[in-house]
């Protein structure tokens, strides 16, 4: 074996009540990891998976040499039913392998995503600089994209306003959207993320940029009592539906929300769960590859 590989054994028909056993096993036996291959279901998007109970169960075992044949007669000692299958696998860098395919990219108008290990090009006029750690959202994905638009024709139509406008961004990930926002004009921005892992990204984020003014605290949406000018969430939209009443309560009369991560098939769904009989009006729907966005605004305050 090169020292730039592993071996990664595949146990299948493992017995659901040997599984603690089997695993406690291959540790001692030399093991540097060993993960379950979960049956789950998720059928209505809320990021909320159900685990199906099955019978046997599939591991993954990992060493760094080849086990010896003691190891596998050991297994069948357990249970004769168990098989298993063993692939030598090649060893990565990951982070470095996917550093490389993360180039600086023009995100919306004149404002570029910049890697932070990376130099802006020449045309480059407004940087934001991300390293996105374990968060989500470079600026690649169809709905941050969609969303960015939605910001940059937001702080185009109300460029005289918008210096007098608080902004939260529900699920803010690595910062992008609060930071565009801010480098576009936004008075105040507020990023609020249920991960502690991306909030403290967000943070880097916004310290790499010079951002100081974009407040990323640890309150969650529904402990929120102010109300914004602009709301912004880019999430699943089966927790887009789930979060209806918080949104809605944090925004202010006559604000803008801008909302993406809509799967296209579920547009009808979500129109009539979050948006039919809400009172918001639909300023602009936009569609990206198999995403849908909205930018609504909510009717002003009756005199």
């Amino acid at each position: 074996m090169s020292d730039n590989s592993y071996f990664r054994i595949r146990l299948s028909q493992v017995p659901a009540e040997l599984e603690d056993i089997i695993t406690t096993y291959c540790f001692d036996s030399g093991a540097s990891g060993v993960s379950e291959a979960l049956v789950f279901t998720q059928p209505d998007l809320t990021y909320d998976p159900t685990v199906v109970n099955v019978r046997n169960h599939e591991m993954d075992v990992f060493f760094a040499e080849t086990p010896n044949k003691d190891f596998f007669e050991g297994l069948h000692e357990y249970n004769t039913q168990i098989k298993w299958n063993i692939f030598e696998e090649e060893n990565k860098d990951w982070l470095a392998e996917w550093k490389k395919g993360f180039k600086p990219f023009k995100l919306v108008g004149d404002f570029w995503v910049i890697p932070s290990w990376l130099q802006p090009p020449e045309e480059c006029k407004h940087a934001i600089y991300i390293d996105p750690g374990m968060a989500f959202g470079t600026g690649t994905h169809a709905t941050t994209q969609m969303m960015a638009f939605f910001i940059h024709k937001l702080a185009e139509k109300y460029k005289a306003n918008l210096a007098d406008w608080a902004m939260l961004d529900v699920g803010t990930g690595t910062a992008i959207l609060a930071m565009l926002a801010q480098m576009s004009g936004m008075g105040l921005t507020v990023g609020i993320e249920i991960d502690p892992e991306a909030r403290r990204v967000a943070r880097e984020n916004v310290k790499l940029n010079k951002l100081d003014e974009i407040s990323i605290p640890e309150t969650q949406l529904e402990d929120i009592r102010d109300q914004y000018d602009v709301v912004v969430a880019n999430i699943i939209d089966g927790v887009l539906i789930n979060l209806k009443k918080d949104l809605m309560r944090v925004l202010k009369p006559g604000g803008h929300m801008l909302l993406t991560g809509i799967l296209e098939e579920r547009d009808n769904h979500f129109f009539e769960k979050f948006l039919e009989g809400s009172g918001l009006n639909v300023i602009r729907r936009l569609e990206k590859d198999e995403w849908v966005g909205y930018w609504v605004q909510s009717p002003a305050e009756k005199a």
